[in-house]
C-alpha cells in the first residue's frame, strides 16, 4: 500500500491565526507544498520519494517578517524558486500518481487547497485517492506525540530529523518518522489506516 503525507505552508502575519486570517486582506496563500510517498505494510513504513515546491503567493507577494522566522522561507528564494500555485498543484497531483493515491494531512490542508483554487480562480484536480485527516486518526488512536504540530512531533518522539519546524518538508518528514515508529511499535495498526480509507475519518 502506498500513501501520500503532505503539508502546506501559507502567508500569515503576527496574531493571523488567533483571527482566523479574518482581516479584508489576510488570505492562507498558499507559500510551500511538500509531500513524501510512503509504502506502508503491516509492521514497516518506507519513504520512497519526497516532493518540495515554492509557491509565489500573488495578494501578498512580499513575505511578513513572522511567517519567514516561522518557516524559514526568506524571501529572496521564493521569488526566485517559487511557481505559481496552478503548476503547483499539477505537480503535487502528478506526485499522488494522477491523484490516485489518499493522502494524509496533520489536519485539514485540503481545505487551504480548495481555499487557493478558489482565491487563484483554478479549478481542484480530481485527487480520487482522497483527503485524510491523519492527526484526527492519531488523536482518536490516543498516540504519543497527537496532541502536537506535525513538526515536532520528530524531537517528541526521540527521533533525529535535521531542518527548519515549520517548514512543510521538515514537517512532512516528521510525520512519516513518527508514522513509521507508530506502526513498527504497533500503537498505529497498518490495518487502521487501510480502512480509514472507507470510513468517515476522511476529509471530506
Amino acid at each position: 500500500m502506498q500513501i501520500i503525507i503532505f503539508d502546506t505552508e501559507f502567508t500569515a502575519w503576527e496574531g493571523s491565526a488567533q483571527r482566523n486570517w479574518s482581516l479584508d486582506w489576510e488570505h492562507r496563500e498558499i507559500i510551500q507544498i511538500a509531500a513524501v510517498k510512503v509504502a506502508l505494510d503491516s509492521n514497516c513504513v518506507q519513504v520512497i520519494s519526497s516532493f518540495n515546491t515554492l509557491v509565489k503567493p500573488v495578494v501578498n507577494p512580499k513575505l511578513s517578517d513572522y511567517i519567514v522566522q516561522l518557516t524559514g522561507i526568506e524571501q529572496q528564494v521564493l521569488d526566485d524558486m517559487g511557481i505559481d500555485f496552478q503548476d503547483a498543484l499539477s505537480q503535487l497531483h502528478a506526485f499522488c500518481s494522477q491523484g490516485t493515491l489518499p493522502c494524509y494531512s496533520w489536519g485539514n490542508d485540503k481545505r487551504v487547497l480548495l481555499d487557493n483554487c478558489l482565491l487563484s480562480g483554478v479549478a481542484m484536480l480530481d485527487f480520487n485517492g482522497g483527503f485524510h485527516n491523519l492527526h484526527r486518526i492519531a488523536r482518536n488512536a490516543k498516540l504519543d506525540g497527537a496532541h502536537l504540530c506535525s513538526g515536532e512531533l520528530a524531537s517528541h518522539l526521540g527521533l533525529e530529523l535535521n531542518g527548519h519546524i515549520h517548514n512543510a518538508l521538515y514537517d512532512v518528514r516528521s510525520i512519516a518518522l513518527a508514522l513509521q515508529q507508530w506502526v513498527e511499535k504497533g500503537a498505529l495498526p497498518a490495518s487502521l489506516l487501510q480502512s480509514n480509507l472507507q470510513s468517515k475519518s476522511a476529509i471530506h
